[in-house]
């Protein structure tokens, strides 16, 4: 290594104007770095010691320089840190800061980067959660705008660490690029574990967090006040709340928002401002453990969570389970259809399938009987949350559900799909 990344902050004043030249022409499209059938390579180059400290911090709070760039791109100096996942091998999950030493300056449209090692499923299957939420995009009166995710390979000092999901940080830049930053109106919130959440941006509390004292937003808190759903009404887009739960449920995410009222964003607004004239948005997060078991679990209970005062309080009410029933329906007869997923899973095979053996960390072997697995489990469980849906709608209605019903033909035309991708794929 020619230069000592040692010295790295002292000389980076002395290259900013430079730097700030580079990173202008390296940024020809923010869409572009989402493209989930376009498999970007991500160089990294730093001090051995600096990525050794990096790779082994269990604390996630050590963060170092380093050279990053794409292929047949410019190096750019940015920081890098372990996120808090468990490593696979070397393969550990990072967070990268594009304006840590540049203010202002941005790498395609953006200035971080989260890149999810996959450890829990794998780096497929995750990016496979982040795909549903995007086919759910345009829906809801301001239309779903939920981060964007592709694929990555990525390399520290020519050494390759694998295929990781790279997923669109939610922060301030990303509420830009949607259109949905109001300056001094907006305020950007996380809420990572049960608990308080954390401001991320903005200034001091929003006028909305302060209305909503009490549960399911506050762990802990008091019952909500008797007009509770009109305050909801008013205060938060619900066709979009529901939007991220029926996805959560559908993927048997049972670390999220509905079930365990954690790993989610949330933007609030001022009065009238904002693309929902005030209303709350929220976003989903940290979506690892998915896509897996028998897929059979109930898409209304929380699987025995202790924190379930968000489904209590929303989707056990008749007024938001009806609208949380038919979203989820809309999806399944949609966007999320199986011939959807079926479709591009085959595009994707292809795309990714040099990178999958590539991948040092082993956990996909056979590439083909891996799609075919993720097909299986799809359409499995695309027939049994319909089956979910017929069973509560058939109990809340004042008359039987017509036979056959537009559910039980969904059903059909998915395990056809299932049957038609196997014979092709064998």
């Amino acid at each position: 290594m020619k230069r000592s990344l040692a010295r790295m902050k002292v000389i980076v004043v002395l290259i900013a104007v430079a730097q700030a030249g580079i990173l202008q022409a390296q940024v020809p499209g923010y869409e572009d770095l989402y493209d989930p059938f376009q498999v970007r390579n991500l160089n990294f180059e730093m001090d051995p010691g600096d990525w050794s400290a990096v790779k082994n911090d269990a604390g996630y709070t050590i963060v170092k320089p380093a050279y990053f760039w794409a292929d047949d791109e410019s190096k750019i100096i940015v920081s890098i840190k372990r996120k808090p996942n468990a490593a696979i091998g070397d393969k550990v999950a990072l967070k990268i800061d594009i304006n840590e030493y540049f203010d202002n300056l941005r790498w395609h449209g953006v200035k971080k980067l989260s890149l999810e090692n996959g450890y829990d499923a794998d780096a497929v299957t995750e990016g496979l959660a982040w795909f549903l939420h995007r086919q759910a995009a345009g829906t809801g009166p301001a239309g779903y705008k939920p981060p964007l995710a592709a694929w990555v390979n990525v390399s520290v000092n020519g050494q390759r660490l694998g295929m990781y999901a790279n997923v669109e940080q939610i922060d301030k830049t990303f509420l830009r690029n949607r259109d949905q930053w109001v300056s001094g109106e907006t305020w950007l919130y996380k809420q990572g574990e049960v608990g308080p959440s954390e401001l991320k941006s903005g200034d001091g509390d929003s006028p909305i967090l302060q209305t909503l004292n009490y549960s399911p937003f506050v762990s802990g808190g008091a019952s909500p006040p008797a007009d509770y759903i009109t305050q909801f009404d008013n205060l938060i887009d619900m066709e979009q709340m529901l939007t991220v739960g029926a996805i959560e449920a559908f993927i048997g995410n049972y670390d999220g928002m509905l079930t365990k009222g954690k790993n989610f964003f949330f933007a609030d607004y001022a009065p009238g401002a904002g693309p929902e004239n005030g209303r709350r948005l929220y976003l989903p997060w940290d979506l690892d453990a998915v896509l897996g078991g028998s897929g059979t679990t109930s898409i209304y209970d929380s699987k025995g969570q202790k924190f379930d005062a968000y489904r209590q309080y929303i989707t056990d009410v008749p007024y938001y389970r009806t609208q949380y029933n038919q979203i989820m329906l809309d999806l399944l007869n949609g966007s999320m259809s199986v011939q959807a997923y079926s479709d591009f899973l085959d595009q994707l095979e292809l795309v990714l399938r040099d990178s999958i053996m590539a991948d040092p960390d082993g956990k996909i072997g056979d590439v083909a009987g891996h799609f075919d697995s993720l097909l299986s489990w799809y359409s499995n469980r695309h027939a049994n949350v319909l089956q979910q849906l017929a069973d509560d709608m058939a109990a809340a209605a004042p008359t039987p559900t017509p036979e056959p019903s537009s559910i039980a033909i969904l059903t059909i035309a998915a395990l056809a799909t299932l049957k038609k991708r196997r014979r092709a794929s064998h």
